[in-house]
């Protein structure tokens, strides 16, 4: 029996369903990190034997630790589900291959990393895709205000044919 590895779209997409339902962004995410936090342990634990490397000195390896967990995990998986209940999946989604861009940007700026000719060209072909997508969803939106229609859930509820209501009567 193969396992299929679930990709982020699909989670986002999951989260959307649960956060539709129970719209609490805050119990969310903390379950959630919970749960993850339970399963980081344990491979952790499987992962590395040596007792010494678990030892943390109060210093920089501390902050980058603490910083990584508030910020990095609690703060964007918070804003994650916040946008998902907001804008939908599509959004967040989109969001993941544009934070490379933004990563590699940063670490040029900040940390004096060199840019590379695959870094800028790859930079621009995910801010092209990026945009060609929300491009396209703000048309749709836009076809669907002029038809009378909010939304795709809206957009179930309205019969196929109602515009020609009289003709089918």
């Amino acid at each position: 029996m193969r396992i299929r590895k679930q990709t982020k779209d699909e989670l986002c997409i999951f989260q959307a369903s649960i956060v539709k339902e129970y719209p609490a962004e805050v119990i969310i995410v903390f379950f959630y990190s919970c749960f993850l936090t339970i399963q980081a342990i344990i491979l952790s634990l499987i992962a590395e034997t040596d007792p010494h490397a678990w030892i943390v000195r109060p210093d920089m390896e501390l902050v980058s630790i603490i910083y990584s967990g508030v910020f990095m995990a609690l703060l964007s998986t918070t804003i994650h589900t916040w946008i998902l209940r907001l804008k939908g999946p599509v959004y967040v989604a989109m969001f993941h291959p544009l934070s490379i861009v933004i990563a590699v940007v940063m670490g040029a700026i900040f940390l004096g990393d060199t840019l590379y000719l695959g870094s800028v060209v790859g930079a621009i072909i995910i801010s092209l895709g990026f945009y060609a997508v929300m491009w396209g969803k703000a048309k749709e939106e836009k076809m669907g205000e002029d038809c009378g229609v909010r939304s795709l859930e809206s957009a179930r509820k309205v019969p196929f044919l109602h515009n020609n209501e009289k003709e089918v009567l």
